[in-house]
């Protein structure tokens, strides 16, 4: 499973990005993806949000 965390509040996992509320929230999540499935680690630390990794962000778009 490919991780990449896109700044302090946002994790993204394969082809879903994960968002937070709180940074610690995220690291634990990324933490977590590490040793286990995404669909665990989002039971215990749950997103405030998730999206595809292809929508962009409204703050990108022109």
């Amino acid at each position: 499973m490919a991780t990449i965390r896109l700044n302090t509040k946002e994790v993204q996992v394969d082809d879903t990005v994960y968002v937070f509320d709180v940074v610690q929230v995220a690291d634990k999540f990324e933490a977590c993806v590490a040793a286990a499935d995404a669909a665990h680690c989002e039971v215990d630390f749950p997103p405030v949000a998730k999206r595809s990794s292809a929508a962009v962000p409204s703050s990108q778009k022109e």
